[in-house]
């Protein structure tokens, strides 16, 4: 149980993170002079935020 509650506060200051400094970079990054490529990768990150949050919390949970 204990590490269930862990696990839970664990990926509340990851979400916060994820949402507040995580994602705001990626959107805020200047890309300007980057190439085309370039850019479609970087805004892969975001999604792979998201999905390794997804993955977080179903490991918590024992879903994985």
């Amino acid at each position: 149980m204990a590490n269930m509650i862990g696990g839970i506060i664990a990926l509340s200051v990851a979400l916060i993170v994820l949402a507040n400094v995580f994602i705001a970079t990626v959107i805020n990054t200047n890309t300007t002079t980057w190439s085309t490529a370039d850019i479609a990768l970087w805004g892969t990150l975001t999604l792979v935020g998201i999905a390794g949050m997804l993955y977080g919390t179903a490991a918590v949970f024992g879903l994985f």
